[in-house]
């Protein structure tokens, strides 16, 4: 009985790779050996704070988007998704009572603040070719550059950021991160498009009347000849910027003021889009659930938990060997 419960020990504590070792007890003698298959070339996997992260592909985040939307469906019928959903619905209901009021008392604040009220970008450099412009457009006051925070070109300039860590580094976390924000934001940018293209609800600057006007599935070529008259509802803005906040937490819980420095530039944006006229307030609650969850999603499946990995297995069997026989406990990892 000792001599069992001091291998189940040892092999219960005690990494074996290809190698051997011998317990001895008087005259017996118990080999305790790798049963494993023979090594093969090393995985692409990193172990970084109980997480292991899969070196992403190059179409990774293109590959799993089908999954995401699925899974996003799924969840929205499970019992814990009742109360976010009741938020979400609670919210806008609110906000829209009170949307217009929002949207001048906003406008008031950026003229008292003397933020501009732009609402487009300015071409900084760029060229113009077989009759085509080319180029990069970036802010050029004060109210673009806050308008700025939620231009898709941060969004991309982030994931750069994360792809070049990766591939310098050999980082597999960062590689990843690049991969989920992409992934995260194309996948809740397709919900929010067809939530656009349903709702038809008109932009501040444009409304023909208090609030904006809902046209629900609007004439789509009438919507691509006059956009911000059908595109209000909701921000992708927002769902884009939550998406990259949320992968870029979770893949690095440590730094605990990733959240906080997130969530106050999408309020800063949430702010200039009111006070430019792109959105209304009640576009926002069902933009950040979206951009949260699907980051969710894109996080929590691109990495594994150590504590999932397989437990280690011992098995005992008979060996015949010069001289007698022998109790042999085959490991396996």
């Amino acid at each position: 009985m000792v001599l069992t419960i001091s291998v189940l020990s040892m092999a219960g504590f005690q990494e074996v790779y290809g190698s051997s070792m011998t317990l001895a007890l008087g005259n017996s003698r118990l080999d305790v050996f790798d049963a494993s298959p023979a090594p093969q070339a090393p995985r692409q996997e990193q172990a970084v704070g109980g997480s292991i992260y899969p070196r992403p592909h190059a179409f990774t985040f293109a590959k799993h988007i089908p999954g995401d939307l699925k899974e996003y469906g799924q969840s929205l019928f499970h019992r814990e998704s009742l109360l976010p959903i009741g938020l979400v619905v609670a919210s806008t209901g609110l906000l829209l009572w009170k949307d217009q009021w929002l949207v001048d008392k906003a406008h008031q604040l950026g003229d008292t603040l003397h933020i501009t009220h732009t609402n487009h970008q300015k071409q900084l450099f760029g060229a113009h070719v077989l009759g085509e412009d080319f180029g990069f457009d970036g802010p050029y006051d004060s109210g673009s550059a806050l308008y700025y925070i939620g231009d898709g070109w941060v969004d991309l300039f982030i994931a750069g950021g994360f792809l070049t860590k990766g591939w310098i580094g050999s980082d597999n976390r960062a590689l990843a991160t690049s991969s989920e924000i992409a992934e995260s934001v194309l996948a809740s940018g397709f919900i929010v498009q067809i939530l656009k293209h349903v709702t038809g609800r008109e932009s501040p600057f444009v409304a023909t009347e208090s609030a904006g006007r809902w046209r629900w599935f609007p004439n789509q070529v009438d919507y691509a000849k006059n956009v911000p008259h059908y595109d209000a509802f909701p921000t992708g803005h927002i769902a884009a910027g939550m998406a990259t906040v949320t992968v870029i937490s979770e893949n690095y819980s440590e730094f605990h003021w990733i959240r906080p420095l997130g969530y106050t530039l999408l309020g800063i944006l949430g702010f200039q889009m009111m006070n430019n006229g792109v959105h209304w307030a009640s576009d926002y609650p069902l933009g950040i659930a979206l951009g949260y969850g699907f980051g969710r999603i894109a996080a929590r499946n691109g990495r594994t938990s150590v504590s999932s990995e397989k437990a280690t297995k011992v098995h005992f069997a008979p060996r015949m060997v010069a001289g007698g026989g022998e109790m042999v406990a085959q490991v396996k990892f």
